[in-house]
């Protein structure tokens, strides 16, 4: 296995962490989320959980196209996903509102508990060989305040917007009945630095979901691929290999992930104009993470996982 980075590392900051290896970042409190399993396991590698709504927009595929860059817009492999019941005149865009939790190398908090909110784009054919499936997300939002996250997204030549969540430390709050979750992303057109900090009142993004019987319309095994596949920005000649273990203690037993639906609401520049996607289905669940990154994307060729607890 690879000397393993965070996705959202730069270079540099692995050098970094080595130098401050005694001093401990800080937790987030989050009561969602679950510890690290794996940190003694693979104490020489970067681990952490990720805490997530991950949930299938199902759009056009002209839709889909129009918000790719036109280098990747004609790369999208329908035959890829129809296996999991999706009609090939659809696509399945996937939104997800995250907290990173738990985040470790040599079993110490590397680097402080993160949310965000992104759409990726999965199975595109980005090495151009019509089988391997890659996935992009060409915008992010991120807190302002956490440098070598922001450093590292950038890397990967994807697009950081500062913005603050609702809750801070969670991917969801429940409302007061307990029948719905729902998460916030607000930011400042002022804000002009990644270490200016000032909460604002301006929505750009928010879901709002309830729990159902069923993980519907696609299985698991869909969520377990799409989060398996490379990741890639815009600077499309390095890859993240994110894995996404679904095996561990975070999403098995009593903790295994939730079907949910429900509604978002997303601004610019995620798409073109504000739209209110309703009736969107997927899964609540905390999956364990190991990465290695910043490789040459040609180097994931043919890349279906590694085993049980990840290939989908």
């Amino acid at each position: 296995m690879h000397p393993i980075q965070s996705l959202f590392l730069a270079p540099v900051a692995l050098f970094a962490l080595l130098a401050i290896s005694t001093a401990l970042a800080p937790q987030s409190d989050c009561s969602t989320c679950l510890p690290n399993p794996v940190a003694t396991v693979y104490p020489s590698n970067i681990t952490g959980t990720i805490n997530a709504t991950t949930t299938i927009v199902l759009v056009s595929l002209p839709y889909a196209r129009s918000l790719l860059p036109s280098r990747f817009a004609n790369s999208i492999l329908t035959h890829a996903y129809t296996r999991f019941n999706i009609h090939p005149s659809t696509y399945p865009l996937v939104l997800e509102a995250v907290i990173d939790h738990d985040i470790r190398f040599s079993n110490i908090n590397a680097v402080r508990d993160f949310s965000s909110i992104r759409f990726t784009f999965p199975f595109l054919d980005l090495l151009g060989d019509g089988y391997s499936n890659f996935r992009y997300i060409g915008y992010i939002y991120l807190p302002p305040d956490n440098v070598l996250v922001i450093n590292g997204t950038e890397a990967y030549g994807s697009t950081v917007l500062p913005a603050f969540f609702d809750p801070p430390d969670a991917p969801y709050k429940y409302t007061k009945n307990n029948k719905f979750i729902s998460f916030a992303v607000y930011a400042n057109s002022s804000i002009s630095s990644h270490h200016h900090r000032q909460k604002s009142n301006h929505l750009v993004a928010s879901t709002r979901f309830r729990d159902t019987p069923n993980i519907s319309p696609v299985p698991l095994a869909f969520f377990k691929n799409i989060t398996n596949q490379p990741l890639f920005g815009n600077n499309s000649d390095i890859c993240g290999n994110q894995i996404a273990l679904w095996n561990t203690t975070t999403s098995t037993g009593a903790y295994a992930p939730q079907g949910i639906v429900g509604e978002a609401s997303i601004s610019p520049p995620l798409v073109p104009r504000k739209t209110v996607f309703r009736g969107i289905r997927g899964i609540r669940a905390d999956r364990t993470f190991i990465e290695t990154n910043y490789l040459p994307c040609a180097s994931l060729k043919g890349y279906a996982g590694t085993g049980e607890g990840d290939s989908g």
